[in-house]
């Protein structure tokens, strides 16, 4: 299993916590380290990533205000493009202690190099980007697309217990991978400053984390959390701050295939998440399973940096909900899905959306939620939306290919609508299709190996991107495609 960190004090907190559990004289196969296996490892993980967006049906200018008269008028960004090598070097240390607690200290290197990234196409967050700024000589919105270098995670880990019963802790420059906070992932990982702690009780996991600070995929900086509200801090100076973040969950596994999870967040002064998840896998034959699944995401106000007086700066009022069921029917190599979402988040006088992101501006892209119906382009959750989804994946092992997959899901949401918004009184609607491709080498040479294509195309009614951009007049799109290729290597140093 993999053993996760904490700082110089959490650390000897955790494992004076948990002294007798250490003290106990546990049987070697329960040990959580064996010492004559117990080295330094470094890893060596890269990279190569290519995205093409394009929007379909747009129009070629837009206006918005300006503080010269008349408006600004601005080209459509209609083109977002580029492509990187990804480089991470993963050291983990050998475990400081014996069968039952342990001390560590992990560190990492990340890199990404620019290979194609016009100013004029930013936006789609592989490199590193600089705030778009106006150029009146071209007529639209450039950002700077970069390469960058910086180190990556570095944390203090330990450890106190035998398997199944134990406590595991890290602080530091922390990865985190939780249902409502997790590293986002581009050429190279999200790193965040805090602390976690996660416990094994058995069948029951428990965890808790917390960060004030965030260093996102593809920025070499480590920076404060910002919300919408307007302010002096970010990357470029408009919002105001978020002082912290914290995250506790905790979920139950069993072998006859019940599982749950439970989990809460909450950004300060900003947004609270909650999450509910009960699944359970039924054994129809040697080869032959089915998974049925319902989750229960509500999100909601947590103070003046997301509602101040009449203003929300958020994508709901007060509070939003979002139900999702989903059904997973696999015979040996071919899988069927099946989803269903509803969503509620009204906004006055606009067009809501579930908002999960416990921070903006410089802290994008770490928080997505793991519902199914989510999708590459669209996060179908819009207010008032219903959204269906069926799909199907399949493994080409047993016809002489291991390693090849592919899979296709087609998404479509209906009865989306603005909260009292005299201009857009119907009911909208969208679809999207996904495409996933990948292929694993299996031959020795290149163990480690592996290439995925994903493929999207969006559609969907024009008032939609009208209300999401009304500061951008005649600004409107009915749709958008959305190309990734990414090669993945992993090579083991020592």
């Amino acid at each position: 299993m993999k053993l996760a960190v904490s700082s110089t004090t959490s650390t000897v907190v955790l494992l004076t916590a948990l002294s007798p559990l250490a003290s106990v004289s546990a049987k070697a196969d329960d040990a959580l380290i064996d010492p004559e296996s117990n080295d330094h490892h470094l890893s060596l993980k890269l990279r190569n990533y290519f995205q093409d967006r394009q929007l379909q049906d747009f129009s070629k200018y837009y206006y918005e205000p300006s503080a010269v008269q008349p408006p600004r008028k601005v080209k459509t960004h209609n083109k977002q493009q580029a492509w990187g090598q990804g480089l991470e070097l993963n050291f983990e240390s050998a475990w400081l202690g014996d069968r039952t607690y342990g001390l560590g200290i992990d560190a990492s290197f990340y890199g990404g190099v620019k290979l194609i990234g016009s100013d004029d196409e930013y936006g789609t967050t592989i490199l590193k980007e600089e705030p778009p700024v106006f150029n009146p000589h071209k007529g639209l919105y450039t950002g700077k697309q970069d390469s960058y270098g910086k180190p990556g995670q570095l944390y203090l880990k330990g450890f106190a217990g035998q398997d199944r019963m134990n406590i595991r802790g890290k602080a530091g420059w922390i990865p985190i991978e939780k249902p409502l906070l997790h590293t986002h992932y581009r050429l190279t990982p999200t790193r965040f400053q805090g602390a976690m702690a996660e416990a094994e009780l058995g069948d029951f996991e428990l965890y808790g984390a917390w960060t004030d600070r965030v260093s996102i995929h593809n920025h070499d900086k480590m920076e404060k959390f910002t919300s919408l509200k307007p302010g002096k801090e970010g990357r470029d100076k408009q919002f105001e701050a978020i002082d912290h973040i914290y995250t506790l969950g905790g979920s139950y596994n069993h072998e006859s295939g019940l599982g749950s999870d439970l989990a809460y967040a909450e950004s300060e002064s900003y947004l609270k998440l909650y999450h509910a998840n009960l699944n359970y896998t039924f054994s129809l034959s040697e080869q032959t399973s089915l998974l049925l699944e319902g989750q229960y995401y509500k999100g909601q106000e947590n103070g003046n940096k997301w509602k101040s007086d009449s203003k929300t700066y958020g994508g709901f009022d007060k509070d939003a909900n979002l139900y999702n069921f989903n059904a997973r029917l696999t015979f040996d190599m071919l899988s069927f899905m099946a989803s269903y979402s509803q969503v509620e988040a009204k906004k006055n006088g606009a067009l809501g959306e579930f908002d999960y992101h416990l921070a903006y501006d410089s802290a994008r892209d770490f928080d997505d939620l793991g519902y199914r119906t989510k999708r590459q382009i669209s996060s179908f959750n819009h207010n008032g939306e219903s959204v269906w989804q069926a799909g199907v994946s399949y493994a080409f092992d047993n016809l002489g290919l291991p390693g090849l997959s592919m899979g296709y899901t087609y998404t479509a949401g209906k009865d989306i609508e603005a909260t009292n918004k005299p201009e857009y009184t119907d009911k909208y609607k969208e679809n999207e299709h996904n495409v996933k491709l990948g292929y694993a080498f299996q031959q020795k040479a290149l163990k480690g190996l592996s290439v995925t294509v994903l493929y999207a195309q969006h559609e969907g009614d024009k008032e939609l991107s009208e209300m999401k951009n009304e500061n951008k007049k005649d600004y409107r799109y009915e749709g958008k495609t959305d190309l990734r290729v990414f090669v993945d290597y992993t090579l083991s140093v020592f």
